[in-house]
């Protein structure tokens, strides 16, 4: 594929805030979105417990996706870093509200952020519809470990 017609697969949604990034990059019938702290519409970090924190990020990261073209139910990856580990069992119960048609693929990682917040999550979509090769299964039906 030339460079010319790989560029014009590719669309860039810049952001509103005053960063030097894209708020979501479509390509190739997926959408990355970028990662995401608590956030006014503003870019003024919100504070507050872990759970309120993941509430407003995942609520701005679908409304994000939804701006760009994808839907909810097309989360393939999540991606989270949590400022400590000791907030895992907190960010989960608020995260697992958020997915109910079944939990995208994920990881987790414990660092520093930025503001001193304590959550950021960034994700991807597959935006293009293609039939499954299995039957879709719901978190309620995946095995216990």
């Amino acid at each position: 594929m030339s460079q010319s017609s790989m560029s014009q697969s590719i669309i860039r949604y810049p952001t509103e805030l005053p960063f030097p990034f894209a708020k979501a990059v479509a390509a190739n019938g997926f959408l990355f979105l970028s990662g995401q702290v608590a956030m006014d519409d503003k870019g003024s970090p919100q504070y507050g417990d872990v759970s309120t924190q993941t509430r407003l990020i995942l609520n701005n990261l679908q409304r994000t996706l939804i701006a760009c073209g994808g839907a909810w139910e097309q989360v393939v990856k999540v991606t989270v870093w949590l400022s400590d580990m000791a907030h895992f069992a907190a960010f989960n119960q608020e995260y697992q509200r958020h997915f109910p048609a079944g939990f995208p693929a994920r990881s987790v990682v414990s660092c520093q952020l930025a503001f001193g917040l304590d959550v950021e999550i960034e994700l991807q979509a597959c935006t293009h519809q293609s039939s499954p090769s299995t039957s879709p299964r719901s978190h309620a039906d995946a095995p216990a470990h």
